[in-house]
């Protein structure tokens, strides 16, 4: 091949393959907006499901000679622009009805409903596997150095779409991307047929629409009985002011209609005075669901008449400090702080981990929160809650975290899904630590029936307060709850035990207050008066442990290594018939079996239903099966480590998205340099067999003794941390590339009607392995899924290894 054929194909390889990892996460961010946060791992099966169709459609279409090769490049560029922004406004202007499911069976519906039109978004990809598949399978062009490009441009891409959101948001952000890869497209591979010519005209053409008005093209229906459905009724009184966009979610700020107190989703956040109800102007959401009210405030304290008696109040009731040291952790519309300022605070730190938010208060509506973003006391911080408490040596008198989670996901809350390192034991004992000696630590949110979010939180607080030696935690708890349909509780933790003084004002202050009651003290209740007092009354681990293991959900306190704390359910859960259970939905293990058949039968009809047809030839190879096994392997393998490295390092880097840029970044950039330099690694180690014992004893190590350590690196600076990830991952990703490479390569020499089937088999289990792999993380934690990939990687292997392999697996017979 001429040396500017394998340049413009390694550059083209770049390309395609950074159009796709923005266009994966881009597709994420547009699907959780409408949809369903925290199925990342849904949105990655998608990606591979197109890249594994498109191996199956290179084994009948796939060009051979050059000019024809670069005709189909810039052709696939164009189909992918298309497809994409067409995709995109299908899906925001489809109607998808409710996403509440109050059952199993109107769960199941909700998710069948909504899965089809998710799946569109494999079409994209689909031309993005095209373009990589016959840039790799092509006899003459070294798929080492393909694969090289095509991790590099990955992790490049990864990087570059955070900002590319926080700059334009993501449907311009998805135009521009597709501007960018017809551009590179066209001078990489111009068209010279006519067809391709009026295809690529076409694409340029929607593509420059979309960029200049992505509003009239992506104009988001929002699902019926969300948050923001009613500002798509005429005459609610519901009107979205603004949308912009975080790299998290999307941030909505709506102006709200005059309501009174009985017609709030949740009275106990607003109290009953009707001259504070009037300040409520505004509400912020997050992805149309997570929502905080945004009072108006004139820097004046008496317009704050009435915060008083909401839940935001509770934590300063019994506090002794005149003039305490608050952190509120989850900013949102400002309503802890104001709070905080109408208690005559001396300081409040602000933590809020959603720049879009933070620039929404500071800056766009700057004149609306003026009266407290510019109050000398208050200091805004855009970092997360817990890698901001574990750097700083600070000391506070009221700790205050109010609803804070991603909960924003349906249908069918979706958002058990997201890992939270809030609400892990570690977490508690870090609250704790960084408590004054009287300070409070105020955790409140909403509860289920029976209770499930904040009793959990509950047994979390009594363990860390055994901990730290406290010798009866219930003196040092009190849980105020709401008297209203919708059940809504604060759980007071103090450090010492409660004076008396201090829960007598207490009680006065839920007596004077309709909307409030106590349901858990140190002074006792009547029995069975809440479920919270229950359980403090029990005064003994092995009581409580009993406690825990009997209660219908799953109460344990979530660790770092597994921290879901949204997830109650367990398996037994399907087929558990309890009447504590009826009307729940295991949500964790219906989606995973859902999407498992979905994802599964659409790999099934789309990959290898077709290759039977189109590539029967390969079904005839001798080694088939042990090709199979081994192809089958090293996707599994890879996205276990994948996935698992994402969840394990989120902590230590501070942001989902630093996780996802460093991480995933180095990971496939090492992943490229071990492709780059497979040959001479191969040989050094005696073939896969030796890189498989090499990786495998980096796994153990990283496990034994890297993840261990992994909390402290959150106290470090950013820099320091990035570098230290950058560190752990590279080694690992170096030898994942060796596999991929070397492995195609000798099915291309030996096997070459084989080698559709290894890029199908591969695509194939490349697609459910996100599903396996987080159901494995939710069950039995991200260790337990880093360390199976050894098996995986090995057994794959041991699988491949016959004589006639000896090249490539290390077989020294």
């Amino acid at each position: 091949m001429p040396i500017g054929l394998q340049t413009r194909a390694a550059a083209l390889a770049f390309v395609t393959a950074f159009a796709a990892l923005c266009a994966q996460i881009l597709t994420h961010r547009m699907v959780s907006a409408k949809l369903m946060n925290n199925y990342a791992f849904f949105i990655i099966s998608l990606t591979m499901l197109g890249f594994a169709i498109s191996g199956t459609l290179l084994t009948r279409f796939a060009p051979k000679k050059e000019e024809a090769l670069l005709e189909f490049v810039a052709s696939c560029a164009a189909l992918f622009a298309l497809s994409f922004i067409g995709v995109t406004a299908v899906f925001y202007h489809a109607h998808v009805g409710s996403q509440a499911a109050v059952d199993g069976t109107a769960f199941v519906l909700a998710v069948v409903r909504w899965v089809p039109l998710a799946l569109l978004y494999s079409l994209p990809f689909v031309f993005c596997g095209l373009t990589l598949g016959l840039l790799l399978s092509t006899p003459g062009l070294p798929a080492s150095r393909i694969y090289f490009f095509d991790l590099a441009g990955s992790a490049l891409g990864a990087v570059a779409v955070i900002p590319l959101i926080g700059a334009v948001g993501v449907e311009r952000g998805a135009a521009l991307l597709c501007a960018f890869t017809l551009a590179a497209a066209i001078a990489l591979a111009p068209p010279r047929g006519t067809p391709a010519r009026v295809l690529v005209a076409v694409s340029v053409a929607v593509a420059a629409a979309a960029s200049i008005a992505p509003g009239r093209l992506f104009d988001l229906k929002y699902p019926d009985e969300t948050m923001l459905a009613p500002a798509q009724v005429p005459g609610t009184g519901l009107t979205v002011e603004h949308v912009s966009w975080d790299p998290l979610s999307r941030i909505e700020v709506s102006r709200l209609p005059p309501q009174r107190v009985e017609q709030k989703h949740y009275p106990v956040l607003i109290g009953t005075n009707p001259q504070f109800h009037a300040r409520i102007k505004r509400m912020i959401t997050q992805n149309n669901f997570a929502f905080t009210y945004a009072p108006e405030y004139d820097g004046n304290r008496a317009s704050l008449e009435g915060i008083g008696e909401t839940a935001y109040a509770a934590a300063y009731v019994p506090q002794t400090v005149p003039n305490p040291r608050v952190l509120v952790v989850g900013v949102g519309g400002g309503i802890d702080v104001l709070a905080a300022l109408f208690h005559d605070a001396a300081s409040v730190t602000g933590v809020e981990v959603n720049f879009g938010i933070y620039r929404i208060v500071a800056d766009t509506y700057r004149d609306y929160f003026r009266g407290w973003v510019e109050d000398p006391r208050v200091r805004l911080v855009v970092d997360e809650g817990r890698r901001y408490l574990a750097a700083t040596p600070d000391r506070y008198d009221v700790i205050q975290l109010s609803g804070v989670d991603s909960y924003s996901g349906t249908p069918g809350s979706a958002h058990v899904f997201s890992e939270n390192f809030l609400y892990t034991a570690q977490a508690f004992d870090l609250y704790l630590e960084r408590l004054t000696a009287g300070g409070i630590l105020c955790m409140q949110r909403l509860e289920l029936v029976p209770p499930r979010d904040m009793l959990r939180a509950l047994v979390g607080a009594v363990a860390a307060l055994r901990r730290a030696g406290a010798s009866r935690p219930a003196d040092h708890i009190v849980t105020v709850s709401s008297t209203t349909r919708n059940p809504f509780t604060a759980m007071l933790v103090k450090r010492t035990p409660f004076e008396p003084a201090e829960l007598d004002r207490v009680a006065a202050w839920t007596r004077a207050n309709p909307l409030l009651m106590v349901t858990a003290a140190p002074t006792g209740l009547p029995a069975d008066y809440s479920m919270y007092q229950t359980f403090l009354d029990l005064d003994s681990t092995d009581d409580e442990a009993a406690f825990v293991a009997g209660y219908p959900y799953d109460l344990s306190t979530p660790e770092d290594d597994r921290p879901f704390f949204f997830r109650y359910s367990t398996w037994s859960h399907l087929w558990d018939r309890r009447p504590e259970l009826a009307g729940s939905v295991p949500v964790m293990e219906y989606s995973v079996i859902i999407l498992l058949i979905l994802v599964t039968l659409a790999a099934v009809v789309c990959i290898l239903l077709p290759l039977r047809l189109l590539a029967a030839a390969g079904r005839s190879e001798p080694n088939r099966l042990r090709h199979i096994v081994f192809f089958a392997g090293i996707g599994t393998g890879y996205m276990a480590i994948e996935i698992a490295l994402l969840q394990k390092l989120s902590l230590a880097l501070g942001h989902p998205n630093y996780s996802l840029s460093v991480v995933l970044a180095s990971l496939l950039l090492a992943t490229g340099l071990g492709s780059g330099i497979s040959g001479r690694l191969t040989g050094l180690l005696g073939g896969l067999r030796g890189v498989s014992y090499v990786l495998s004893a980096i796994v153990f190590l990283m496990y034994f003794a890297a993840f261990p350590r992994i909390a402290a690196l959150a106290a470090l600076p950013f820099a320091a941390r990035a570098a230290c990830a950058a560190a752990l991952v590279a080694p690992l990703g170096v030898c994942l590339g060796a596999f991929f490479p070397t492995a195609i390569e000798h099915v291309k020499k030996t096997s070459p009607a084989f080698a559709p089937w290894a890029w199908g088999v591969n695509g194939v289990f490349s697609v459910i392995s996100p599903v396996v792999g987080v159901a494995i993380s939710m069950t039995w934690g991200t260790n337990a899924l880093f360390l199976s990939a050894i098996p995986v990687y090995l057994a794959a292997v041991f699988a491949r290894n016959s004589d006639g392999d000896s090249a490539w697996i290390g077989d020294r017979r």
